[in-house]
C-alpha cells in the first residue's frame, strides 16, 4: 500500500529538473509557479480584493484574455506578451514588479519565463489534483550500473554533472540500510549472519520478503500514518488524561501488514461506521474520526468546540487525502490552494455531523464508545446469549398458553383479597444484613411441618400490629 504523501514524496524526488537543462520544456508548477506566486500573484492573483488593473495571471484564462489589442501573455510569443516587456524594461513607471514592492527578477527567472512563453505557456493544475504520469526513461551512457527504472534517473543526473556513481555498498551496510527502511529497527547479529552466508541468486528479494512480512514492517509504517492521523493516548488539551484509542492504532498496524488495499484503507478510515453491516474492524477504522485534540476545560463553549473539532476534522482529511493545506479555507478563499471557503465548508458539514459530545468529561472512555472483547471473552458472551435467547423462547411460549381475563371485565367482579402474610423462600440471600422494626423480636423461619411453606424448605414469619418489617441489605 503506498500512501498519497508518500507517493507525491517520490515524485518529487524521481522526477529530474528537466526545465533546468537546455533542450527540456520548462515545467510550470515547477518552474514557473514559484516565480508568479512570490512576485505577481499578489496583485494579480486570485484575492479579488486586492488585484490591481483587473489582471489575473494564476489562470490561463486570466493571462491570455484580450486587454485591449494586447494581451498579458501570449502563448509561443514572448515579445508580443506585456508581461515579458514590463519585467525586461528599464522603466522604473512601468517595470513589474514595481520598486516599491523591494522584489526583483533575477536574469535566470526572466529567461525561465521566457522560454516558457516560446513554449506556448502551458499552465498546469495543481500537483494534488495532477495525474502522475509515467515519464519516459532517459538515455544514459552508463547503463551497466542500471538495475531498474528509478536508476535512470539517478545515473542522468550523475552524468548530466559529471559525476560517477558510488562504490556498490557492501552486504553488511545493505541489511543494515534495508532494514531500517522497512521496520525502523537494526538487524539482528543473526539476521547479518544469515544474508551473508546466503549466496543463492535473489538472496537481497527474499531479505526484503522476510522484512515485509514482519510485524514490525507494519509497527514502522504506522508511525508515519498516525503522526498525520493526529493519533494520541491522552485528549491534547486541559487535564490531558488518558484516552483508550489504542484499537485503532492496532488496526493501522494490521492495515499495513495485510497490505490493505489503499480505497479500503480510506475508506474505512473515512466512514467505517456508516457501511452497511459494518464489521467491527470497520468501526474501529473510523476512529480516524476521532483522533482530534478535545478539552473539558471549565468555561469552554459547546458550540465553539464542536465548530472546532469539526474543522480540525476537515483539515486533516484535506492533508491527508488530498495532499494539501485547507486551513486558510476556514476564514476565506485560499490564496494559493486551489479550494474555496464555501467548499470548505460543504466537506466541514460532513465531519460536523459526529457524534462525540463538545466536553470529552477528561475521561477514559467519553461516549459514544465500542466496548471491545478478545475472543475468548466473546466465546464466553455468545454462549450467554445462546441461553438468554432459549429462556425468552420458553418464557413466549409459556405466555402464549396463558389464558388471561382482564378483572375489570368479569361480572361480577371479584372481591378484594386481604394478604397478610409476606413468605421469603429459605433464606436471605448471601451476605445480606438482615435487620427487623424497632422492638421487635429478631425474624422467625419455619419449617413446613409448622406453617405454610409454598416451596423451599422453611418460610419468614412475622406476626405484629401496625407496621413491621423485617428487611435486609
Amino acid at each position: 500500500m503506498i500512501l498519497p504523501w508518500a507517493a507525491c514524496l517520490a515524485g518529487a524526488l524521481l522526477l529530474p529538473r528537466a526545465a533546468q537543462a537546455v533542450g527540456k520544456p520548462v515545467d510550470f508548477n515547477r518552474e514557473i509557479r514559484p516565480i508568479l506566486s512570490d512576485n505577481c500573484f499578489h496583485c494579480h492573483g486570485p484575492d479579488e480584493k486586492k488585484r490591481k488593473a483587473k489582471l489575473r495571471l494564476d489562470t490561463p484564462e486570466g493571462a491570455f484574455r484580450d486587454l485591449g489589442g494586447y494581451q498579458a501573455i501570449k502563448p509561443k510569443d514572448a515579445a508580443a506578451s506585456e508581461v515579458w516587456k514590463r519585467i525586461t524594461t528599464t522603466n522604473e513607471d512601468d517595470v513589474m514588479p514595481p520598486p516599491d514592492t523591494h522584489k526583483t527578477l533575477k536574469p535566470e527567472q526572466k529567461e525561465l519565463i521566457k522560454r516558457w512563453i516560446n513554449e506556448g505557456a502551458q499552465y498546469q493544475g495543481h500537483w494534488a489534483f495532477t495525474a502522475p504520469v509515467q515519464p519516459p526513461l532517459p538515455k544514459v551512457k552508463n547503463s551497466r550500473w542500471v538495475e531498474n527504472g528509478i536508476d535512470y534517473f539517478i545515473v542522468a543526473k550523475l552524468e548530466e554533472r559529471k559525476l560517477k556513481p558510488s562504490v556498490e555498498a557492501s552486504r553488511e551496510i545493505l541489511i543494515r540500510r534495508v532494514t531500517f527502511d522497512l521496520t525502523g529497527l537494526p538487524p539482528t547479529p543473526k539476521e547479518i549472519d544469515e544474508f551473508l552466508a546466503d549466496k543463492a541468486d535473489g538472496a537481497y528479494e527474499r531479505l526484503v520478503e522476510r522484512l515485509l512480512n514482519s510485524p514490525r514492517y507494519g509497527e514502522h509504517m504506522a508511525r508515519y500514518w498516525l503522526d498525520a492521523a493526529r493519533y494520541g493516548d491522552t485528549h491534547g488539551l486541559h487535564l490531558d488524561n488518558e484516552r483508550s484509542m489504542w484499537p485503532y492504532r492496532d488496526w493501522v498496524v494490521g492495515a499495513f501488514n495485510r497490505n490493505l488495499p489503499y480505497d479500503r484503507f480510506t475508506i474505512e478510515q473515512l466512514a467505517g461506521d456508516l457501511l452497511p453491516n459494518a464489521t467491527r474492524d470497520q468501526q474501529i477504522a473510523s476512529g480516524f474520526n476521532r483522533c482530534n485534540v478535545t478539552t473539558s476545560e471549565g468555561g469552554s463553549i459547546n458550540e465553539e468546540f464542536i465548530f472546532r473539532y469539526a474543522v480540525d476534522r476537515t483539515e486533516t482529511a484535506v492533508a491527508v487525502w488530498m495532499g494539501m493545506t485547507a486551513g486558510c479555507a476556514v476564514c476565506h478563499d485560499h490564496k494559493f490552494d486551489p479550494i474555496s471557503q464555501k467548499e470548505f465548508y460543504q466537506m466541514y458539514a460532513f465531519f460536523n455531523s459526529a457524534a462525540d459530545p463538545a466536553m470529552d468529561g477528561n475521561i477514559l472512555l467519553t461516549p459514544p464508545i465500542l466496548k471491545l472483547t478478545t475472543p475468548e471473552q466473546q466465546a464466553k458472551l455468545d454462549g450467554f446469549n445462546q441461553q438468554i435467547t432459549a429462556v425468552q423462547k420458553r418464557m413466549k411460549e409459556a405466555v402464549a398458553k396463558v389464558e388471561y381475563m382482564d378483572p375489570g371485565t368479569v361480572e361480577p367482579p371479584p372481591g378484594t383479597v386481604k394478604v397478610d402474610k409476606t413468605w421469603v423462600e429459605d433464606d436471605f440471600p448471601e451476605g445480606a444484613k438482615p435487620e427487623f422494626t424497632k422492638d421487635m423480636h429478631p425474624p422467625m423461619w419455619v419449617t413446613s411441618a409448622e406453617e405454610p411453606v409454598y416451596s423451599g424448605q422453611r418460610s419468614l414469619k412475622r406476626t405484629a400490629r401496625g407496621v413491621a418489617q423485617d428487611f435486609f441489605s
